[in-house]
C-alpha cells in the first residue's frame, strides 16, 4: 500500500543495448573534436595515417578517398594527458555539410 504524499514509484525500463557515447559515435559537428584525447581519437577513427612533432603540438593526420582531417593536439596540464585544440579539414570538406560527411566517412572507416 501507498501512502498519501508518498513520491511514487519508477518503473525500470527493460535492458537495453547500451548507448553510445561521445568517444564511441562519430562527432556530429567538428567542434565537438575539440577537447578529445588521444585514445578518444583512436576510438572514433582508429590509428592516424600519419603523425608528426610541431613543437608544443602533436598532429595526427586521417585521410578518406574525399576529405583529410588533421586533429591538433597539445598537452593538458590539468590531467597530464594530450587534448585536441586545434583541427584543420583539407580536400573536399569544404563546407558544414561536407564535414560532417568526412567526419562520418572517418568514423565508419575506422568499424
Amino acid at each position: 500500500m501507498i501512502e498519501p504524499g508518498a513520491p511514487a514509484a519508477v518503473p525500470v525500463p527493460p535492458a537495453a543495448a547500451p548507448i553510445p557515447g561521445p568517444a564511441a559515435a562519430a562527432p556530429g559537428q567538428a567542434q565537438e573534436l575539440i577537447g578529445l584525447d588521444q585514445a578518444a581519437a583512436t576510438r572514433l577513427f582508429g590509428p592516424a595515417v600519419e603523425r608528426r612533432e610541431e613543437p608544443p603540438a602533436t598532429i595526427w593526420h586521417y585521410k578518406t578517398a574525399n576529405c583529410e582531417l588533421d586533429l591538433f593536439f597539445y598537452l593538458d596540464l590539468r590531467s597530464g594527458r594530450m587534448r585536441t585544440l586545434h583541427y584543420r579539414f583539407r580536400g573536399d570538406a569544404t563546407d558544414l555539410a561536407a564535414r560532417q560527411n568526412c567526419l562520418r566517412d572517418l568514423a565508419a572507416r575506422n568499424s
